[in-house]
């Protein structure tokens, strides 16, 4: 499987960004730290990554509080 990764910040928040031959983009949430890693095709940009994970933000300070 052809995968990369990288890291980009939104909102002093770092997300790791794996990109894969895959069709929708997924985005969790790992304890114990509350790490954020987004899973995204290969044909979608950093930008549409960023913008998913500014949608996410409110879901995303949740879980991590939750750790």
């Amino acid at each position: 499987m052809n995968t990369e990764l990288h890291q980009i910040v939104v909102n002093e928040l770092i997300v790791d960004v794996v990109r894969k031959d895959i069709k929708n983009l997924h985005l969790a949430v790992y304890p114990p730290h509350g790490r954020v890693r987004v899973a995204a095709p290969l044909r979608v940009d950093d930008e549409a990554v960023r913008l998913a994970v500014i949608a996410r933000l409110a879901w995303i300070k949740r879980q991590q509080a939750r750790f």
